[in-house]
């Protein structure tokens, strides 16, 4: 089994946020604290900043890591961090919900078709789950409750007959997937890239492309702001977008330079780095898929009301 236990980063710089490395130039660049997930989606942040994008934007990045955009954002709320990588679940019901948060770049797509899922609905390959209407009454990992794993999961395997309500959700790190699959505390398991490809090599098959199955090109996650933020530094988040987006676009364009990267945050080893199936990246927005997953978290519970996208997204 491929080695793919994550480097959990923390701070490196002084307790500010944003400002405290000074003017915002290229020689005297703005520090910016960036929550991050450890996985493959966020591949851009650390390619840009290897091709110098955020530095010529005048942005010193500082990425700091947790387990899903469920604990990112409180955290960009509170201005612990000051920019923030989400799902785009987790940012709906922040909105819904009243919480001062807007979209200010692309994050990540879920692809444009099935053939080359880099998130998949992984089972033991030997196991009691021959087909998705197996797992009704079964437990499905995820990396944190309430987010796009669940809806997209539902959605998707709800067109497969399977009876949604039976499903049960629990969480677990994305890291420890594998693991809890082979020893059977879970049934199934939400699960990207890196651990895809790990997951397969330990003897797992996918059964449920969720991402690429509930819409091509799924806005799956984007980079987020508060809106305090935004208001007292409107300069510095699009400055932040600019490279951001450059990031997205050069990655898209540039695999090798992403297989690179990942083992700079992961501990995904090289070899294993140059196989995996990669995410896709563009600047696009995809509203339309923003809007459907919207009116899923509706139709599933995950909230009462669809937030107004004019106010979640910042344009």
């Amino acid at each position: 089994m491929l080695a793919a236990t994550v480097l959990v980063a923390t701070g490196c710089g002084d307790d500010g946020g944003s400002g405290g490395g000074g003017g915002g130039t290229p020689e005297q660049p703005e520090k910016v604290k960036i929550g991050l997930i450890p996985i493959a989606d966020v591949a851009p942040v650390f390619v840009g900043i290897k091709q110098g994008f955020f530095k010529e934007q005048g942005i010193e990045l500082e990425p700091q890591f947790a387990a899903g955009g469920a604990a990112i954002t409180p955290a960009v709320v509170s201005g612990d961090f000051d920019i923030g990588f989400s799902n785009t679940i987790s940012l709906l019901i922040a909105s819904s919900k009243g919480l001062p948060v807007q979209i200010v770049s692309q994050g990540v797509l879920g692809g444009p078709d099935l053939s080359k899922p880099w998130a998949d609905l992984l089972v033991p390959k030997d196991g009691p789950v021959k087909s998705p209407k197996d797992l009704e009454g079964k437990t499905i990992a995820v990396n944190t409750l309430n987010n796009i794993c669940g809806v997209t999961i539902n959605a998707t395997l709800e067109e497969k007959g399977v009876d949604v309500s039976k499903l049960k959700y629990t969480e677990i790190p994305f890291p420890e997937m594998v693991a809890a699959l082979e020893k059977g505390r879970v049934d199934g398991a939400c699960v990207v890239e890196p651990f895809v490809s790990q997951g397969k090599a330990a003897g797992m098959k996918g059964i449920d492309p969720f991402y690429a199955a509930t819409a091509p090109n799924l806005t799956v996650a984007t980079y987020f702001a508060s809106k305090k933020l935004i208001g007292e530094k409107p300069e510095l988040v699009d400055r932040f977008k600019t490279a951001m987006e450059k990031s997205l676009e050069y990655s898209q364009e540039n695999p090798d330079a992403v297989r690179a990267a990942l083992p700079e945050y992961t501990q995904i080893p090289k070899d294993a780095a140059e196989k995996i199936n990669l995410p896709s990246w563009e600047a696009d927005l995809h509203e339309d898929t923003i809007q459907k997953l919207s009116e899923l978290s509706e139709k599933y519970g995950y909230i009462d009301k669809q937030p107004d996208l004019d106010q979640l997204i910042r344009r």
